[in-house]
């Protein structure tokens, strides 16, 4: 006898996902600083005036140039390094220093492109500098996760003013330190 497959299970209804979507950056901005989330989501770019984020531009136009769909931008909200082929999504990035921010970020695109009804998909992180790559897996605890964050850069967006520094290694590379510190 076959076994029935029972629908999905997913955390969030259709309508409540469509509340909370986001660009990829801010989920990966959350993990890292909610201060860089409120000034990002207020539309204070710093990014165009780092060094380091020249670098990672640099990286990413130079790497993979052989694959036809890269810089996918979806729905006018989030863009996507690379689409390889029909199930796979690529991200990456310039080193593994913040490796739970790129994979939150893949698992939110992942989710994104589920509700928008695309089949399994898997995600990769690709550190060409490296020369690593990790595969990431859109399961529960993953979903989860990025329900999560959605619901932490909602909260924070809708902050009067930007939540409090506190200072971090990080903050000493970041494009936004002049705002925080300066």
């Amino acid at each position: 006898m076959e076994e029935q497959k029972r629908p999905e299970a997913h955390i969030l209804t259709d309508e409540e996902f469509e509340l909370l979507r986001t660009s990829g950056i801010k989920i990966n901005y959350w993990v890292i600083c909610s201060r860089k989330v409120w000034f990002y989501a207020k539309g204070l770019w710093m990014e165009p005036l780092s060094e380091r984020v020249a670098l990672g531009r640099l990286l990413h136009e130079r790497v993979y140039r052989g694959l036809s769909r890269r810089e996918v931008l979806l729905d006018n909200l989030i863009r996507i390094d690379v689409l390889e082929g029909e199930d796979r999504v690529l991200e990456v990035k310039y080193s593994r220093k913040l490796v739970r921010a790129a994979r939150l970020q893949v698992g939110y695109y992942l989710l994104y492109l589920h509700r928008r009804g695309a089949g399994k998909l898997t995600g990769e992180l690709r550190f060409p500098r490296e020369r690593r790559r990790e595969e990431v897996y859109l399961d529960p605890e993953l979903e989860q996760e990025v329900v999560h964050a959605l619901r932490g850069v909602q909260e924070i967006e809708a902050l009067p003013t930007p939540p409090a520094a506190g200072f971090m290694p990080l903050c000493r590379r970041c494009a936004y330190a002049e705002l925080c510190w300066g």
